[in-house]
C-alpha cells in the first residue's frame, strides 16, 4: 500500500470509466493530446486513529484536456457522479482494501497554449493501514481440570 499503488488505483478507476482516454500519471505532457487524463499527486498528510491503524489523506490532481469546453465538463461531471457513486476505489495492488473517496471538486475549464481545453479536479482521498503486531507463539494445548465440591 504506498503511494505510487494509489496513483496506479486512481488511474485504473479513470480507465475504467473511460477506457478509450489516454492516461499519464504525475508528470503533464508539453504537447497532450485531446481525450487525455493526467493523474498527479498534490499532497498527503497523516493521522494516529488508533493503536492498530493509522489513516492516510490524500489529495489527487485529475486533469482532463479535451478539444471543447462543454466536452472536458462532460467528462469531468461524469467522473464526479461515478466517484460519488461507488465511494471507494478499488486497489490494484491485490489488497482487499479500498481507497476511500472523500470528495472531488473540479475546476472552469480553460484554453491551454495549444488550443485544446483542460479542467483541473482535485480527489480527496482516504487509506487505513494496519500497523504491524507482535506476534506470539500460540499455545499447543490448553488442559482443564474440574473439581467438585464435596
Amino acid at each position: 500500500m504506498t503511494l505510487i499503488d494509489d496513483i496506479v488505483s486512481v488511474e485504473g478507476f479513470v480507465k475504467a470509466k473511460f477506457p478509450t482516454a489516454t492516461t499519464v500519471k504525475q508528470t503533464l505532457p508539453k504537447q497532450p493530446a485531446a481525450g487525455t487524463f493526467v493523474i498527479r499527486f498534490q499532497n498527503d498528510s497523516r493521522e494516529s486513529e488508533t493503536a492498530f491503524h493509522f489513516r492516510t489523506d490524500r489529495d489527487y490532481q485529475i486533469v482532463y484536456f479535451g478539444a471543447r469546453a462543454d466536452e472536458v465538463l462532460a467528462k469531468m461531471d461524469a467522473l464526479s457522479t461515478t466517484l460519488y457513486q461507488t465511494q471507494v476505489i478499488p486497489r490494484t495492488d491485490g489488497s482487499l482494501r479500498y481507497v476511500r473517496v472523500e470528495s472531488f471538486a473540479f475546476s472552469q475549464p480553460f484554453k491551454t497554449e495549444n488550443e485544446l481545453f483542460a479542467c483541473i479536479g482535485v480527489l480527496s482521498a482516504q487509506t487505513r493501514t494496519a500497523r504491524d503486531q507482535q506476534t506470539y507463539e500460540k499455545m499447543m494445548n490448553v488442559y482443564a481440570r474440574l473439581i467438585t465440591a464435596p
